[in-house]
């Protein structure tokens, strides 16, 4: 890989990088990374929402043949949760993708797969551009609870997602 270019929007907001641009270096593959701050220089604050992508359920961006997004990017997801969780699935699906294999779009039945197929319809409503949408409150939170997707129950989360066909979608066997 030649051209990594980490874009930096901090830790929780636009925030100086926190993770030694000397120890990315060392990683094989990042030998030649560089931070860009693209907002304001490491001085900004708490400004999202810049550039939302338009993208299918499986967070593909639209009009791009192999790049998928997460997090604020992928739409109106507030929240570290919700970042971790698209990013990570966004992660998965390029590798995926780039094995020239089929990408994941979790189902409804999954609190996270109703999530981005919920927001990504709202999204194209006038009302629904004006909300912001997070597992820990809002109408994402209310929606999850009617829908009955809301669970602290491990047990309860294994089971659906077994039901599903899902289990270990994330092992290294993969």
């Amino acid at each position: 890989m030649e051209n990594v270019i980490l874009l930096d929007t901090g830790h929780a907001k636009l925030m100086s990088p926190y993770f030694s641009i000397e120890r990315l270096h060392k990683i094989p593959g990042f030998e030649n990374a560089r931070y860009e701050d693209p907002y304001a220089g490491s001085k900004g604050n708490s400004m999202r929402y810049f550039a939302m992508a338009p993208r299918d359920n499986a967070l593909k961006v639209q009009g791009v043949a192999n790049l998928f997004c997460g997090g604020e990017k992928a739409g109106l997801l507030v929240g570290h949760t919700e970042a971790i969780v698209t990013g990570t699935l966004a992660g998965y699906k390029t590798v995926k993708a780039t094995k020239g294999e089929s990408t994941l779009v979790l189902p409804r039945e999954l609190a996270i797969g109703d999530a981005i197929a919920y927001v990504d319809e709202q999204m194209k409503t006038e009302k629904g551009l004006g909300l912001k949408y997070t597992f820990s409150g809002s109408v994402l939170f209310e929606r999850m609870k009617e829908l009955a997707l809301y669970t602290t129950d491990v047990n309860s989360i294994k089971d659906r997602v077994a039901k599903l066909g899902l289990t270990g979608v994330f092992s290294a066997a993969d």
